[in-house]
């Protein structure tokens, strides 16, 4: 249930200031090593004509160098970003032959193809995924089916623009699911250093969940965590409005929920409240696990 190794995939068409912020923050808490992956797209496929001419292979040669320029020129510029916030939490940034002589170090790594592809097939190696939330929306089948379920690794949905300190205070999405235990699992690390704990179920009737509230109250003590509960009647509004609503009452710097399927492996979907949650993230930092 340790959390050291931090993987921030980048994307190489968008902002990274949330993304970078919110795993800096983590890597700092958590005394872990982090390495930001910069992705980026794959050269455009050019069509010629029926014979290749020669005017048609020096554009194509042109266009080729034009976008390793362009590629370059953003990877540099991303790097210098990642390199200027890590100089700021006073993260030491490693070159590519060192070795980290302690577990808190960031590192720095460079890759052209699918970015959901890649992320994925990266994040079997780390304990914890880093993305924005804007982009895993985009390919929210994809990140669904290969980060969560197949690597089996937490996702860390960073806001555009951080609030407060990870730790400040988290708050669970609690709905007694297989797949909300292991989001709890994953978190544990971080409720460990936060300043309160909060486990909040919706439903209409609180009996249908002081049972299994008290499981994971008592599952989080045993790990050395104070937490209090709470069941929200929804009232008028979505589950998901509903645990939006909490997270703002709490001031929560964390929400914690688990990743769920209402159809077979193959057509998973996340459900309805957590593809709310998701799309309002810009907020709070979201851990996902399924």
């Amino acid at each position: 249930m340790s959390i050291k190794r931090i993987l921030v995939p980048l994307p190489g068409s968008a902002s990274h200031s949330g993304q970078i912020e919110t795993a800096l923050s983590a890597a700092k808490a958590l005394g872990a090593h982090i390495q930001a992956l910069f992705i980026s797209e794959p050269p455009p496929v050019t069509r010629g004509g029926l014979t290749a001419t020669e005017m048609g292979r020096t554009a194509t040669v042109a266009l080729a160098n034009r976008h390793a320029e362009e590629r370059e020129r953003t990877a540099r510029e991303a790097r210098e970003v990642f390199a200027q916030a890590c100089a700021v939490v006073g993260i030491p940034m490693l070159s590519a032959s060192d070795e980290p002589g302690s577990p808190l170090a960031a590192s720095w790594r460079e890759a052209e193809g699918s970015y959901v592809e890649i992320a994925a097939q990266r994040a079997a190696a780390f304990d914890l995924m880093v993305a924005a939330s804007a982009t895993v929306m985009e390919s929210l089948m994809a990140i669904a089916e290969q980060s969560l379920l197949q690597t089996r690794r937490p996702v860390l949905l960073a806001p555009a623009r951080p609030q407060s300190d990870l730790t400040n205070s988290v708050m669970i999405a609690w709905d007694e699911s297989p797949e909300c235990w292991h989001a709890v699992s994953a978190a544990i690390p971080f409720m460990q250093l936060a300043k309160s704990v909060q486990v909040i179920s919706v439903d209409r009737d609180a009996s249908n969940r002081q049972a299994s509230q008290a499981e994971v109250l008592a599952y989080l003590r045993g790990h050395g965590i104070g937490a209090t509960a709470q069941v929200v009647a929804p009232e008028l509004r979505s589950v998901g409005d509903t645990l939006l609503a909490a997270g703002a009452e709490h001031e929560a710097s964390l929400l914690v929920m688990g990743a769920y399927s209402h159809s077979r492996l193959r057509e998973m979907l996340l459900g309805g409240a957590t593809r709310h949650i998701l799309k309002n993230a810009s907020v709070r930092p979201v851990l996902l696990a399924h």
